[in-house]
């Protein structure tokens, strides 16, 4: 604000402006609103908007406390906007008086008086208990209904891949061998990096404790029996879910995304077909090679490890091989390899085609599909350990 002098004698003018335009170079097409006069008599001049709203109502705040005979002429008001006529409206509501007001701004300012204007309502707030029981009960609801929808999927795909395979004429080789190729030759180097890293992992902890109790041979025994039965397949299961298994839910998303997914309907081909059942079966084929690649890579990690640790040369450690782990625990490992590969190929079409049409969608649901994945992975491992360990294998 600044003062200037006002047209009436003696009285006090005060200019306001935005408050952007305080610090600012003084522009033309800024709206300025002048707050002039003394006593219970007040005039304004210029534009009663949004941008000058503040200082206005600083400039009337002590002035527009309840009193007789205060009047405001508004006759000088070159524009008035909704703001700026509730602020009127409550000076009315008051007891100031307004004078001046032109046919436009008085229909204005009917309207806004018209109105039934009532304070929001408080929201009550709910106990921090039966907020915990509520997002309780949401999330077992969710959990249930997230569930029922994964064993339906699940269901349609197992039916739409055992008719493929039932009729061979419906299969796409092409798309199956570009899947493998994506899901398993190009996940090669990543694949057996990893195993040889677990292995050494492994040998170096087994060594660590083992060597107080001069145990430290029997490493070799837990990197076999681990990277075969366990560590190999589960490895690659993660490697895959979050490699190939977000790969199928942003790809088949984007298809969603640009609605070729429902030009397939429209052409009466189920997408079940084309994008899920191509998927299921190159990822079933490539999991237990790679698992089986892994395993390799591990036991060759094993070899390293042996042979700087324990001194163990890698013809010794072929040797002891046989005696240590045979054909079952291979076995064990490799047959979980397919269950693994279905439901991470299966999550990961049915969170693609969940996708609703927008890219934050995409990565919503390629992040749900990683996650429930690996979730799923570990879950059925748990399961077939228990399994196995009950048929004695």
């Amino acid at each position: 604000m600044r003062l200037a002098p006002g047209s009436w004698s003696g009285a006090q003018t005060v200019t306001c402006m935005p408050a952007n335009a305080q610090h600012a170079s003084a522009s033309p097409s800024q709206p300025a609103l002048v707050v002039s006069g003394e006593g219970d008599q007040r005039a304004l001049q210029g534009a009663l908007e949004i941008s000058t709203l503040v200082a206005a109502e600083n400039a009337l705040k002590a002035w527009s406390q309840p009193g007789p005979s205060r009047q405001l002429d508004v006759a000088l008001l070159d524009s008035l906007d909704t703001p700026g006529a509730l602020f009127l409206c409550g000076l009315r509501d008051k007891g100031v008086g307004l004078v001046g007001v032109s046919a436009e701004h008085r229909a204005l300012l009917d309207l806004i008086y018209g109105l039934e204007l009532k304070p929001i309502q408080k929201v009550r707030i709910a106990p921090r208990w039966r907020q915990l029981v509520v997002q309780l009960g949401k999330g077992a609801h969710d959990v249930r209904h997230e569930v029922i929808e994964i064993i339906r999927f699940v269901g349609r795909a197992a039916s739409w891949t055992v008719s493929a395979l039932l009729h061979p004429a419906c299969l796409r080789p092409a798309s199956i061998s570009r899947h493998i190729t994506e899901t398993g030759i190009h996940a090669l180097p990543i694949i057996g990096l990893m195993a040889i890293m677990i292995a050494i992992v492994i040998g170096y902890q087994g060594v660590a404790q083992l060597r107080p109790f001069g145990g430290e041979d029997y490493t070799i025994n837990l990197v076999a029996v681990s990277v075969l039965r366990e560590m190999g397949v589960l490895i690659t299961a993660i490697m895959v879910a979050g490699r190939s298994g977000s790969a199928f839910t942003a790809e088949i998303g984007v298809m969603e995304t640009r609605e070729e997914v429902d030009a397939l309907k429209v052409m009466g081909i189920e997408p079940m077909q084309v994008l899920v059942v191509p998927r299921v079966i190159a990822l079933v084929i490539t999991l237990p090679l790679l698992t089986f690649f892994a395993d390799i890579m591990g036991l060759i990690g094993g070899a390293a490890i042996a042979q700087a640790l324990l001194d163990v040369s890698p013809t010794q450690y072929l040797a002891r091989l046989p005696q240590v782990v045979d054909g079952q625990d291979l076995f064990v490992g490799l047959v979980k390899a397919p269950v693994f590969a279905f439901f991470i190929a299966v999550i990961g079409c049915m969170h693609g085609l969940r996708v609703t049409g927008s890219a934050a969608s995409v990565g919503r649901e390629t992040t749900r599909a990683v996650v429930k994945s690996i979730f799923l992975v570990i879950v059925l491992d748990a399961f077939f350990s228990i399994l196995f360990e009950k048929l004695g294998l």
